[in-house]
């Protein structure tokens, strides 16, 4: 009767080993078509047609508003569709402009002063020699060096300011000209979308998709 219950008991103790070795071989990864593919990463699920044609977020400036924004305060147009970068150049260009065309108004006042200033010593130097003709007066005011000096330096600052006046206009036109093409265009959705994923056997599969407007 010894020989049968030891039998037993050695198959009570391979039951719990045989379970452990179906559940090994069933959670191996190098079980199935798996291990053909090595160290193969899973392909990334493809994106759906509709998310890729989804057009980008609506902007609540329109081309037009953008385009006066940008022409009242430099900036304001790019800042109000998300275009901080070429915002911020525009602004510090303009400021940079205003800053240099007010230093040169300066300039001119004091090129002014100069100009009476000197005019006021010629006249003081005729009437103490005795001339009194306002023609021999005004000859001597053209013919004088120091004068003649200082109203060449007035003329270059006036012209100085001109062309600054100009310049700060030009800028102006161009930020708002630029705001109101790139308020268009950020309408537009991501031009070209890449997709790779991973094929069956092994190589890769690339494809593009082209967005278009409505």
């Amino acid at each position: 009767m010894s020989k049968p219950r030891c039998a037993s008991a050695r198959r009570l103790r391979l039951v719990p080993l045989l379970l452990a070795v179906a559940l090994a071989g069933t959670l191996s990864p190098l079980n199935g078509p798996t291990s053909r593919l090595g160290a193969q990463v899973a392909p990334a699920p493809a994106r759906p047609a509709a998310e890729l044609m989804e057009p980008p977020a609506p902007i609540d400036v329109s081309p037009g508003g953008a385009f006066l924004r940008a022409a009242l305060i430099p900036g304001w147009g790019h800042a109000s569709i998300g275009s901080y970068t070429r915002g911020g150049f525009y602004f510090a260009a303009q400021t940079a402009t205003v800053y240099t065309l007010l230093r040169a108004r300066t300039r001119i006042g004091t090129a002014q002063d100069r100009v009476r200033l000197t005019e006021q010593v010629i006249l003081a130097e005729l009437a103490s020699s005795g001339v009194t003709d306002p023609q021999a007066i005004q000859d001597a005011l053209d013919g004088d060096d120091r004068l003649s000096g200082v109203r060449r330096l007035l003329e270059a600052r006036q012209e100085q300011q001109e062309d600054l006046v100009a310049l700060g206009i030009f800028l102006i036109l161009l930020s708002a000209a630029d705001a109101y093409v790139s308020a268009h265009l950020a309408r537009f959705p991501d031009p070209l979308d890449l997709e790779t994923s991973v094929a069956p056997n092994g190589g890769i599969d690339v494809g593009f998709r082209v967005a278009l407007p409505n």
